[in-house]
This record gives structure tokens, C-alpha cells and sequence, in this order.
């Protein structure tokens, strides 16, 4: 049966696995989580080793940055540079395939079984329409599907470091006090783990918890945790809301990351598709684009391995 290695590289965590087509999609076998930190060729050559040398049909890797000129990436929040030639030589492949994080999430949202994606306000996908992959983790990654005659094409890009603005009063105070402490304010310096912190940080006094600590303080009602959690919704809506009519995704936005799937049902959808269609004239446009919420757990995996194959055999494309 064919192998492929995968390994997605975040900005925390590094996620390997060998994957192996069945029906339903794909199966990760020998999923390790490990730190996104020191060489990553030399983790994925121990991976390899640990896992008996299997032989390998491809390889696919991607990493939480921009791909330079020379196909490497530096990843924008861990020191870590991923190169291909090292990647290739770790597992003994001639050539590898090594992507921005969400362009690897882009390339599954088209392909993930239905059971994968939770509905979250909006109408029925234009099945010929571009897509929009967003998600907030350690940063927020950003990325558009597109279709064409062969198939679907992927723009990555670093839409997580634009700019940023405020909606209402309470939003202007709260970014007013975000740019004298840290300068720029772009869209992750509040959509992502640290930017759930900062948001909590301005509205009182006293130090910050992690922002699984903050969702979970909100969920129990707590003032503060539930003003930050509101505000990185609404936010969150109106960032998501700018990028459907930015890539035209009338085929729907796709929320990922490590944040929201992870809320589960206490993600507020009536509010972030509240600041999602506030637009106008556009709110009658923006109101039929579906958005989703991405529960399977590894789509960035999936994605890796799906755009593997298509290196293979083009004709496995969809």
C-alpha cells in the first residue's frame, strides 16, 4: 500500500505521520506531536528510524511561514528554517514537497468529507466558487482555493500579518491601547493564542493565562474572559467576512486552527456571523457565503497528503 510522509510544522508543535489511503480519505499512522523548535530534518530522519525505514512513495511538509525564493521557509513564530535538500535527504527522496501551513489546509477543504466540517451560518457552497481557509493558533494562518479545469490551485499568502482596524467604540479602545504597547496592530496580534492574551490583558489589571485558561473562564461566565472571547469572535467575523469578498468565496470560509475547533459549541457562530455580514452593501452578498468550522483534527495533514498524490498521478486531482 503507498506511504507518504507528511509532517506539518506550526509555530508550537510539529505534527509527522505516515499516511495511507483508505476510503474514506486518508489514515495517519505513527502520529507524533513534537516541539516546532531545533532541526526538523534531523526529527523527521528520527522519525523515520523509529518507524523501521519504510519506503517511501513522497514526501510533503509544510511550515507556519512564507516560502522564499529559494523553496525554504523561516517560520514566522519559532527559530526554525525548513530546507527542502534537508527534508529530501532526511527521507531519502530525491525531491519533497514543502508548503505554507494554510496552503496544506487550503488543499483539504475541498476534499474533506462532510462528517469533517461543522456548518456555521451562511447558505450552500457555490461548488465552482473560491474557498477561504483561516485560522488562528499560535498565529493566524490564512489561505485561498481556487478551482480550475484540473483541478484546484491553492494561493498561500500571509493574510494574518495585515492590518487590522476597529468596528465600533469599544473595539477603537481596545486597539488604541493594543498599538501604544506593541506598535502595529495586524489582524494575528489579536486572532491567535497570544492574541486572545493581549485582549484579556487590556481589559483589566493582573496577568494574563493562557488562552485555553481564558475560553475556559469564559465559559464559566467570568466578565473579563467573556469580553475578550466576544471580542476575538466579532473580530474574527469581520476579518473572515473581508476575505470572502477579497477571494469571492462563494464556496465558504473554512475556520481551522487551534482555537476555534477546539471551542467546539461554545463558539458564539450568531456573532461572528453578525460582524461577518455587517458589510454593506454587501451583507445580502455575504449572507448567502456558507462559513464552517473544520473538525477533523489534522486537515493540514490531510492536504499535505492529498497534494502528494496529485504529484503522483494528476489525475487523482478533484
Amino acid at each position: 500500500m503507498p506511504v507518504i510522509l507528511v509532517g506539518d510544522i506550526g509555530g508550537t508543535h510539529a505534527r509527522l505521520a505516515l499516511a495511507r489511503p483508505v476510503s474514506a480519505g486518508w489514515r495517519f499512522e505513527q502520529l507524533q506531536d513534537l516541539p516546532a523548535a531545533g532541526d526538523m530534518a534531523m526529527a523527521v530522519a528520527r522519525f523515520l528510524d523509529q518507524a523501521g525505514r519504510p519506503a517511501l512513495e513522497a514526501a510533503a511538509f509544510c511550515g507556519a511561514g512564507p516560502v522564499a525564493a529559494d523553496g525554504s521557509i523561516q517560520l514566522v513564530n519559532a527559530e526554525v528554517l525548513l530546507q527542502p535538500q534537508e527534508l529530501g535527504r532526511a527521507s531519502e527522496l530525491s525531491r519533497v514537497i514543502l508548503i505554507n501551513d494554510f496552503a496544506a489546509v487550503a488543499h483539504a477543504i475541498a476534499r474533506l468529507p462532510a462528517a469533517a466540517l461543522q456548518h456555521c451560518g451562511g447558505g450552500v457552497p457555490v461548488s465552482d466558487a473560491p474557498r477561504v481557509a483561516l485560522g488562528a493558533g499560535t498565529g493566524l494562518g490564512v489561505a485561498i482555493a481556487a478551482p480550475g479545469r484540473n483541478g484546484w490551485t491553492v494561493i498561500g499568502g500571509d493574510g494574518g500579518h495585515a492590518d487590522l482596524a476597529p468596528l465600533d467604540e469599544e473595539q477603537l479602545g481596545v486597539w488604541r491601547r493594543l498599538k501604544e504597547r506593541h506598535g502595529r496592530v495586524s489582524a494575528e496580534t489579536v486572532l491567535s493564542g497570544p492574541g486572545l492574551r493581549r485582549l484579556y490583558s487590556e481589559l483589566g489589571e493582573g496577568p494574563a493565562p493562557a488562552a485555553p485558561e481564558i475560553a475556559a473562564a469564559a465559559w464559566r461566565g467570568e466578565p473579563r474572559a467573556l469580553q475578550a472571547v466576544r471580542l476575538f469572535t466579532r473580530w474574527l467575523g469581520a476579518v473572515a467576512g473581508n476575505l470572502a469578498l477579497t477571494a469571492g468565496a462563494r464556496g465558504g470560509v473554512y475556520l481551522a486552527g487551534g482555537i476555534v475547533p477546539a471551542w467546539g459549541p461554545r463558539f458564539d457562530a450568531g456573532l461572528f456571523r453578525t460582524a461577518f455580514e455587517d458589510k454593506p452593501p454587501f451583507s445580502e452578498w455575504l449572507r448567502a457565503v456558507p462559513s464552517y468550522v473544520v473538525t477533523e483534527p489534522q486537515p493540514g495533514l490531510w492536504g499535505l497528503a492529498a497534494l502528494a498524490r496529485e504529484s503522483l498521478d494528476p489525475q487523482s486531482a478533484a
